[in-house]
């Protein structure tokens, strides 16, 4: 990895327990920024420009899939992962349309949190 900033990750998720774990899980190998709700998480990839973003669709003002519509629209060349509790098929093609690397359920797994960040990184 060439900077911090290339190898650098983003957690959005309203819930702290979330953001706690991808701490636990991530935080002592990668540069992580956190934000909770929508508006914060664009604030956070205009001036961070994460390579990877793990994304909640259920986050207040904006939502994560109009996060995500964000993203797409602006060229934003981070690589997201969708993490929600929703299991609907409806949401996971609404996101895959937008080009998603994955597509997580809660609970999380923790290997496959930490292979993904290995396989985007390495």
């Amino acid at each position: 990895m060439k900077n911090w900033k290339e190898a650098s990750i983003a957690v959005v998720d309203d819930d702290q327990g979330i953001l706690d774990s991808f701490d636990a899980m991530l935080g002592d190998d990668y540069p992580l920024f956190m934000a909770d709700n929508g508006t914060e998480a664009i604030e956070l990839l205009r001036r961070q420009n994460p390579r990877l973003l793990f994304l909640d669709i259920k986050i207040p003002k904006p939502n994560g899939l109009e996060v995500l519509k964000w993203i797409r629209e602006n060229g934003i060349p981070t690589i997201v992962v969708i993490v929600t509790a929703l299991h609907q098929d409806f949401y996971e093609e609404i996101v895959r349309q937008y080009g998603v690397y994955r597509y997580l359920r809660k609970p999380l797994d923790v290997d496959e949190v930490e292979e993904i960040a290995h396989s985007v990184f390495h």
